[in-house]
């Protein structure tokens, strides 16, 4: 990528914004609307189970490649143990999806350490800051790395199942898997689904690794893992993380922001304006999918009242 002035444009500043990311760029433009111009400070802290398990574990693999602490040593540790119970979930299914995500912490974290294993053995540094200044846009990206060694870098990915409520219609009657097996994801009346990793790695991951590739020089990885499955994507296994794929994943991801960017000029200013540039989805809203079933109803309404909805 060629050299960009360092200035953060005039379109970012009229709407009190001073960096964007990999998340944010590929954010539908009404979410980014809401979360970034409307309600910024109050939607910052809104959490979920996926979210909140996810930055757990996170915090397990990261500590036990760096330190010399055993998986369970940092399982049991009072800062991790702090954090799990600091979560308040937002409904009942939340709840229980946390229970599950901790109750399969343990496996979750070792299929992580499976793959990182099959890395070449080195040295782990863990959520390094970058900003790089790239074509076209005018602020800079903001990213934290979550381990980047002496020869390789790479990104930690989750995959969940799904909690569901599902009484025992014969509670004296252990329910069954395929095998024959009595399930063991089971808490109360909510069972959990496991799941399979993917067998490529998601577009969106892929923009992310060409983003921090474009900072960090070292060849890339991936690692998803879910409690069940688990496997590493780098350039040898996986065209995607080659150059050419990456440089051709930025770009789509600099187009992304670049529109943004746009509507940000077209706007210059006027929160009404750019609202009316980023119409929401309402069945989103009203259905409540992943985006918006943590956020308070107030939110919600205040953000349709816009449209006179």
């Amino acid at each position: 990528m060629t050299n960009h002035p360092k200035i953060l444009g005039d379109c970012y500043k009229k709407f009190g914004l001073e960096h964007t990311s990999k998340s944010t760029a590929c954010l539908k433009h009404s979410d980014r609307f809401f979360k970034k111009i409307l309600f910024p400070k109050e939607t910052k802290n809104l959490n979920n189970a996926s979210f909140q398990g996810g930055t757990t574990i996170h915090k397990v693999v990261q500590k036990v490649v760096t330190s010399k602490l055993s998986l369970d040593e940092v399982i049991n540790s009072d800062e991790i143990q702090k954090d799990i119970d600091a979560y308040y979930p937002f409904n009942e299914k939340d709840k229980y999806k946390f229970k599950f995500i901790i109750k399969n912490l343990r496996a979750t974290a070792e299929n992580h350490l499976k793959n990182i294993e099959e890395l070449k053995p080195q040295k782990f540094k863990t959520e390094l800051e970058y900003t790089a200044w790239l074509p076209n846009v005018d602020t800079y990206w903001l990213m934290y790395l979550d381990l980047v060694g002496e020869k390789n870098f790479g990104d930690l990915k989750n995959c969940f199942g799904t909690a569901k409520l599902s009484p025992l219609k014969n509670p004296a009657k252990p329910v069954k898997k395929k095998d024959g097996k009595p399930i063991d994801n089971r808490i109360d009346d909510w069972t959990y689904t496991n799941v399979k990793v993917p067998t490529r790695p998601y577009y969106s991951d892929v923009m992310q690794i060409a983003l921090y590739k474009n900072s960090c020089q070292l060849p890339p990885f991936l690692s998803y893992a879910s409690n069940t499955d688990r496997k590493l994507f780098t350039e040898n296994n996986c065209d995607e993380l080659k150059q050419e794929n990456l440089d051709q994943s930025l770009k789509v991801l600099l187009v992304y922001e670049k529109a943004w960017q746009k509507k940000l000029e077209i706007a210059d200013g006027d929160i009404e304006k750019l609202a009316w540039l980023c119409v929401p989805d309402v069945s989103d809203i009203k259905k409540n999918t992943f985006m918006w079933e943590n956020v308070p109803e107030e939110y919600k309404q205040k953000f349709l009242d816009i449209y006179e909805l």
